[in-house]
């Protein structure tokens, strides 16, 4: 039963989220570093799903130097809502680890793009089937049909990230072939200081 109330929780404050960005209800808005923000969500996303290699591809480094202290990733901040955008990014990486085998790699890229912010959430698994990609940002998708209440799946997460995404003046799009699929966050940059 506490199991059941708490998925209930989740799903009727998912469907409040839905309800509030729908009626165009604004979001918080502040300088969120988005590099920071990559970092923290695949220190998480290790911890929950070892069995996957994350990776942080990060402005301003020279890749392969991962460890090379005289290296600093650039700021790439936007003006939203923190909470809210690390919720989206948590929510790409779950759906990463949980559509696609161990072993699987699965790299982060936060850049400036000019006046945008693109954030990129990649991996090199088996891709999303043609058929899902068409409704994949609608409520209630999920990506496997076999997939039941006990899995915790409610079809909302992508949903919710695309709506978040949007209240936040941006977009969210997905390309996907077996091998390779992106998830791609553009959103406007925060003013310079």
């Amino acid at each position: 039963m506490e199991s059941e109330s708490l998925r209930m929780t989740a799903l009727v404050e998912d469907m409040l989220l839905l309800a509030r960005l729908d009626a165009g209800r604004p979001l918080d808005s502040a300088p969120v570093d988005l590099t920071g923000l990559a970092i923290d969500a695949i220190a998480d996303a290790h911890a929950a799903g070892p069995d996957h290699t994350w990776r942080l591809d990060l402005p301003g480094t020279d890749e392969g130097d991962e460890g090379d202290e005289d290296d600093e990733a650039e700021e790439v901040v936007v003006l939203g809502d923190d909470h809210r955008l690390r919720q989206v990014l948590a929510n790409l990486l779950s759906n990463a680890r949980v559509h696609t085998p161990a072993g699987t790699t699965v790299t982060v890229r936060p850049r400036r793009d000019g006046n945008r912010v693109v954030l990129e959430v990649g991996d090199d698994g088996p891709g999303i089937p043609p058929a899902l990609r068409d409704r994949l940002f609608q409520r209630f998708t999920r990506g496997d049909a076999s997939r039941n209440r006990a899995a915790g799946s409610t079809g909302l997460g992508l949903a919710i990230a695309h709506a978040v995404v949007s209240a936040h003046g941006g977009t969210l799009e997905v390309d996907s072939r077996p091998g390779a699929t992106t998830f791609t966050v553009t959103l406007p940059a925060a003013p310079d200081a």
